[in-house]
């Protein structure tokens, strides 16, 4: 019997993205020796955010805006980081258009937010906050607990170290309960491709 599924994993070109992206973001904002920057930018999801959860922020910034705000948000100044915040954006609403439920593997987006960046032509959603400054934001602060893990034994050269503690990152990503219909979230990580499936066991 063929196995079928509500929930379609993330393609192997998904984790791929992924990589790139992250392997990118590092170099543009970490200090890290060249093993560790490599180690790191394998987590299974993205480094830094979009402000996801957020979706007053983004019902604001994405309101058409016929002549320029007084105080109108500041634009990404560092060259890096502007190709980073635009490549991001623009795989995360082809990935929002094709397939959502990896879209909230990646970034521990809502449906909801999904839903309203895959709305508007890519176009129009670079054009209105493609290169602003207040939306990209790290998850690798170490004053934060994933962020500490990750730069901590996230980076181990033990695999199985490294492993769970990026996993462990995950799992609070996903079970975050400001999520829109967040309960459905365990069937989505069920039909994730094999390199992000793991024995259930203690960590």
């Amino acid at each position: 019997m063929q196995r079928t599924s509500e929930f379609p994993g993330p393609s192997t070109d998904d984790y791929a993205n992924v990589l790139a992206l992250n392997t990118a973001f590092i170099k543009a904002t970490v200090e890290m020796k060249g093993p560790q920057r490599g180690r790191l930018a394998a987590t299974p999801f993205l480094l830094f955010s979009f402000r996801e959860r957020d979706l007053d922020w983004w019902d604001a910034a994405l309101v058409e805006r016929h002549q320029e705000d007084f105080l109108a948000a500041t634009e990404l100044e560092d060259p890096d980081l502007r190709r980073i915040q635009i490549a991001a954006l623009s795989f995360l609403w082809h990935l929002a258009r094709r397939n959502p439920y990896a879209t909230r593997i990646f970034s521990g987006a809502a449906v909801s937010w999904c839903e309203r960046i895959s709305e508007l032509p890519l176009v129009t959603l670079l054009d209105r906050i493609g290169l602003r400054g207040d939306l990209m934001q790290s998850r690798l602060s170490p004053t934060e607990e994933s962020g500490g893990r990750l730069l901590g034994n996230g980076t181990s050269s033990r695999p199985t170290v490294r492993r769970s503690s990026q996993l462990v990152a995950l799992q609070s990503l996903l079970t975050h309960p400001i999520f829109d219909n967040y309960t459905r979230l365990p069937a989505a990580a069920c039909a994730m491709t094999r390199p992000m499936q793991v024995q259930d066991k203690k960590i």
